[in-house]
């Protein structure tokens, strides 16, 4: 396996683009008129449930998407918790979509002109995309392209191309699962809630430290405009990753971009070893066909089973090697082959075994010894019931018999994927850095037009009235107000304090050093004091920035000055505080004099 830590990412081909989902601030859902916002108490005690289970849908050209085939074979039972006051009868999917939030609409082409989209569309045409994990009632999420071929700007000069910009619906909110994994519980209050995706071209960036800051231009440009929303959950980054020879894998989930090159990392880790694993392949002298979906009862010679369990192996020739190979740190294909089987057939990683576990220098035996649950003598057994040659492997699987000979099946199929080398997959990032199978990607069968939602023409005299505003994207900031960097430019960004700051020396109130001390330095330090800063008004700020650039005021006095205004009971006596200061700046200004 690679060194994580030592990867040359030119040199393996590394290929990236980033899938951004933001949401956008709006009185009411993109569908419905419920409220959009989050309920505090919904997610433990609903007022009503219910239940669904899935089936994948024919796209229109009379196919099936691969990726939603998976998700069927999972077998969930999905159950929903609802109120009234978040959810109506479209989140349910009782009823067809109301006419789509005009604000929305206007967001999306707000966000096409800051990313100066060259192709914004005319009319807004709804598609569904089929979603059969339980996240969305309908089973497809709906959604459209607002604009094309635009573009976000690097600190070096790069220009990443944005290939997409779209609005849609969001997701419901994972409470639990039960069952092994097959069911699950979902909230509704975030279902439906407009967000935007951004989509670059997945194939434009050639680095992680490029694609980590392209993730946060993004992520700056759409918090500058204040369209939105801000806190925990509202943003979300899938990343595509490939490398030569290799395959576009989408890693879902990344929530902290500081993880990012080490998710980077250990993809192309995964990918350079299943590549090997592919040649190597080529030289045992075996082929696809040798791999048979031809399961055998073991059941007699493990002692630990319990009541209706039973246990089955399948021969894998000349593969125990290939199952030992090490393709992240810390996992082999052959644990690789079992996060899947676990995903789709909910049989548990101490249920799952293969023979390259039986020696001493295997991952899991040196790591996870209590994981595993055949030993040597029953190791020994096995072999001579299979009747394995050397280098020939096996994987078994106990449990109930349904899903245990799921398992036996879908390792199968995934050890013939390894002829081909790379798999096209949509995989989720782990806290270690690694990832693991979430479902096949989707193919073009996902996607089919919603007919339940007419065409919306979108007035290009109105889209050139919003490009004609001016823009506040963060280069053009920096660019501006000198002195200012990026690491100040975020935090003004993220207290959302970019139009106050902007106001203060644009109007000659402050200097770019003042304005970022009054407006986020001495709010934190007014925090650490045990007093509220949000209690001082914006028009406050701005009357004290003018003070001190007049000279009617000294900046050594501004923290006592600040903590008495956060400790006053009302604008008035903080106001009252402001002169009392600007006075005794004046006699102490006189006295200076004097002398």
């Amino acid at each position: 396996m690679l060194n994580p830590e030592d990867i040359n990412f030119q040199k393996m081909g590394f290929r990236a683009g980033l899938e951004i989902h933001h949401q956008i601030k709006s009185k009411r859902k993109l569908f419905c008129h419920c409220p959009a916002e989050l309920s505090h108490h919904l997610q433990k005690i609903p007022q009503y449930t219910f239940h669904r289970r899935f089936r994948a849908v024919m796209g229109e050209m009379g196919d099936f998407d691969p990726g939603m085939l998976v998700e069927v074979e999972k077998g969930y039972l999905i159950i929903y918790h609802a109120n009234d006051e978040h959810v109506c009868t479209y989140e349910m999917d009782e009823t067809p979509p109301f006419w789509i939030d005009q604000e929305s609409i206007d967001v999306g082409f707000n966000l096409a002109s800051l990313f100066k989209c060259e192709s914004p569309a005319q009319e807004i045409v709804v598609n569904r995309k089929q979603y059969l994990d339980g996240s969305i009632t309908t089973g497809f999420q709906r959604t459209f392209i607002v604009a094309r071929d635009g573009h976000v700007e690097l600190l070096n000069g790069k220009k990443i191309p944005i290939t997409n910009i779209l609005i849609e619906e969001d997701s419901a909110r994972k409470i639990k699962t039960e069952d092994r994994g097959r069911t699950v519980y979902y909230n509704l209050d975030r279902l439906g809630i407009p967000l935007t995706e951004i989509i670059t071209d997945h194939r434009a960036i050639d680095n992680p430290d490029d694609l980590v800051e392209t993730a946060k231009m993004i992520g700056l440009n759409l918090r500058v405009t204040g369209l939105v929303r801000r806190g925990i959950g509202v943003a979300r980054q899938d990343v595509n990753i490939s490398i030569d020879g290799g395959n576009r894998a989408e890693l879902k989930g990344v929530q902290d971009l500081e993880m990012l090159p080490k998710f980077c990392a250990h993809e192309v880790c995964r990918q350079a070893a299943l590549i090997d694993i592919k040649e190597e392949i080529k030289n045992l002298e075996i082929n696809i066909d040798d791999f048979e979906h031809h399961y055998i009862d073991i059941s007699h010679v493990i002692k630990t089973l319990e009541e209706g369990e039973k246990a089955f192996a399948t021969r894998l020739p000349k593969f125990e090697k290939i199952l030992m190979t090490e393709i992240q740190p810390s996992k082999d294909f052959g644990f690789d082959i079992f996060e899947k089987c676990n995903l789709i057939t909910g049989v548990q990683y101490n249920e799952m075994f293969h023979s390259g576990e039986i020696w001493p220098d295997s991952i899991r035996r040196k790591n996870e010894p209590s994981s595993l649950f055949i030993d040597a003598e029953v190791d020994s057994e096995i072999r001579k019931i299979m009747n394995l040659a050397e280098g020939d492997a096996y994987i078994a699987a106990r449990g109930s018999e349904k899903p245990v000979l799921h398992t036996m099946k879908k390792a199968i199929e995934r050890c013939k994927q390894a002829f081909e080398g790379v798999p096209q997959e949509t995989r989720k990032v782990l806290a270690n850095g690694n990832n693991e199978f979430l479902r096949v990607i989707h193919g073009k069968e996902r996607l089919y037009p919603d007919t339940d939602t007419p065409l919306v023409p979108y007035p290009m005299e109105k889209y050139e009235k919003i490009l004609a505003k001016p823009s506040h994207r963060p280069l053009e900031l920096l660019a501006k107000y000198k002195g200012l960097t990026l690491d100040k430019l975020e935090l003004l960004i993220r207290e959302e304090q970019v139009p106050l700051f902007m106001k203060m020396v644009d109007g000659g109130h402050a200097n770019t050093s003042l304005a970022y001390q009054l407006l986020i330095e001495m709010p934190r330090w007014i925090s650490r004091k045990g007093a509220d800063p949000g209690l001082i008004s914006d028009e406050l700020f701005n009357s004290i920035a003018g003070s001190i650039s007049k000279s009617e005021l000294s900046r050594s006095d501004l923290r006592p000055l600040m903590l008495e205004l956060a400790n006053a009971p009302d604008d008035e006596a903080r106001y009252k505080a402001l002169a009392k200061y600007k006075e005794l700046a004046s006699k102490k200004k006189e006295a200076k004099n004097e002398r």
